[in-house]
């Protein structure tokens, strides 16, 4: 099956990039359509983004990163936005909403949650420099982490959760997802990274962004990429070929050992990103779609 998968298309900042995925999705000819989250915080702005994508596939799926949950003080909270309102908007405009179970498509499943961040990714190397309490406060230096004051979610009762609970309940519904279609072909999708493999240094003046970890204050930011927690029960699930994935602004394929063996999960982060990001490489947006809307192919 042909999969294009793209992410992190922030389409507040530069509107016109939805016409050039299109563009870019149509010349690939997949079968499906993969969008790895953080269109925008505006669920306006992300069902007209949405709608745009959707003829450019014969199906599309959509999971939602956390820029997609950011939410208002007196609005609904990440957790309804993730639970009801992203889900319908994603339905309106014609993609198939993932985040709380799996979808069959051409005999292949595909089980996917936006994930979130338990700081298990972080470089525990620098812990002597980066204490966990700075993660939690999602501040070091300069260096903030904004889903600290933009992500609100309650628990039933209505208590805030924190960052490894919000992950506690992330992972429960990638844990049944994969228990109920365990041994079958599956393609999982996240937001948040699952591997450590996956992480790279934020460093932003490294060319193609594939510098080293342990370069402060950027690495203080791979805390928040993710939970080696989601990643183990993907490893531990047969029938896994492979994970799609967002929310680093930068490109990434790995092969990894997975429940059927050596080398059998491919992963594959292909973000787009923001304009800042991409001029300061010397590209233009219609360059940066080309190379970041990618083709994979999956049996």
């Amino acid at each position: 099956m042909r999969l294009v998968l793209t992410s992190d298309l922030h389409v507040d900042h530069h509107p016109e990039v939805i016409s050039l995925v299109a563009e870019r999705v149509r010349s690939l000819e997949p079968d499906v359509l993969v969008v790895a989250g953080d269109l925008s915080s505006s669920l306006d702005h992300l069902e007209q983004a949405l709608a745009g994508l959707r003829a450019a596939a014969p199906r599309a799926l959509f999971v939602p990163g956390n820029h997609d949950l950011w939410c208002l003080p007196d609005g609904p909270s990440s957790r309804e936005r993730y639970q009801t309102l992203l889900p319908a908007r994603a339905r309106a405009a014609g993609f198939d909403a993932l985040g709380r179970e799996a979808i069959e498509i051409g005999g292949l499943r595909f089980a996917g949650v936006t994930g979130w961040f338990d700081y298990t990714l972080r470089n525990q190397a620098l812990d002597a420099q980066l204490p966990l309490d700075a993660y939690r406060r999602g501040a070091w230096g300069r260096l903030r982490w904004t889903d600290k004051v933009r992500i609100r979610w309650p628990d039933d009762a209505g208590a805030a959760l924190d960052d490894p609970a919000i992950c506690d309940e992330q992972l429960a519904l990638l844990q049944a997802q994969l228990r109920d279609g365990a041994g079958a072909p599956t393609v999982v999708i996240t937001h948040h990274l699952p591997f450590a493999e996956l992480v790279t240094s934020l460093q932003p003046t490294l060319a193609c962004g594939q510098g080293p970890r342990g370069e402060l204050p950027w690495d203080f930011l791979n805390g928040f990429m993710g939970s080696a927690r989601l990643g183990a029960a993907i490893r531990a699930t047969p029938g896994v070929r492979m994970v799609l994935s967002g929310h680093t602004h930068f490109r990434k394929s790995v092969l990894l050992d997975g429940a059927d063996g050596p080398g059998t999960l491919r992963c594959e982060v292909s973000p787009l990103g923001y304009p800042r990001e991409y001029r300061r490489a010397g590209l233009d947006l219609a360059t940066r779609v080309r190379d970041r809307v990618s083709l994979v192919e999956v049996s």
